[in-house]
């Protein structure tokens, strides 16, 4: 069963609302890790971790919006996204 391009296009818009609500936790996240936490005296493998898993969650959220997002973006835009992701791939 197919579904209608409407259908789809709600689909899409409604995913690409979630992940933005998933950054906005993601960040909020990070501030208030900030600010209960100093980072200068954490341990180096503690503050490694940390930012080691932000930083992959956010990636991982950045490639789901864009690739539920609409397209808009130049083809200069796109090569650069594309060479940025590329590696991680």
């Amino acid at each position: 069963m197919s579904q209608s391009p409407l259908d789809e296009q709600e689909c899409r818009e409604d995913t690409t609302r979630r992940l933005n609500a998933w950054l906005t936790v993601l960040e909020e996240r990070i501030v208030a890790l900030l600010q209960d936490n100093d980072p200068e005296t954490m341990k180096p493998g503690e503050r490694e971790q940390a930012a080691s898993r932000h930083l992959a969650m956010l990636l991982r959220l950045l490639q789901l919006r864009q690739k539920f997002a609409q397209p808009e973006t130049s083809p200069g835009e796109q090569a650069l996204l594309d060479a940025l992701f590329r590696s991680d791939e």
